[in-house]
């Protein structure tokens, strides 16, 4: 299944770190199994959560960018908004690629 988290936010702590930080609608029904970010540089990531559990990083902030081509791994944090609490902390490999995959044909929106 392919998600779309069009609501995202990126942290950074005093060491510079960065975490993704999720919010869907509803918590994930399954559990991440070898993360992966694909990313090429442009605007957009897909977050694989499992093999076949896709989630598109629409819009990956400008300003992010270059920590993202740099970095090997990053924090991702799932987050419950209806009970503030998190429900998945990961890290997730990043693998720098000429294009991402086209995965929209089995698009949902998420964080309408």
């Amino acid at each position: 299944m392919s998600e779309q988290a069009k609501h995202y936010l990126i942290l950074k702590n005093d060491a510079n770190e960065r975490c993704i930080l999720l919010t869907p609608i509803s918590p994930y029904t399954t559990k991440p199994s070898n993360p992966e970010i694909l990313y090429d540089g442009g605007e957009h990531a897909i977050l694989y959560r499992t093999p076949t559990d896709t989630i598109i990083l629409d819009y990956y902030p400008e300003n992010e960018r270059e920590y993202l081509k740099s970095a090997h791994e990053i924090l991702v944090v799932e987050y419950n908004t209806t009970t503030n609490q998190p429900t998945e902390e990961y890290t997730a490999k990043i693998s720098i690629v000429k294009s991402i995959p086209d995965i929209t044909k089995n698009l949902e929106i998420i964080n309408k």
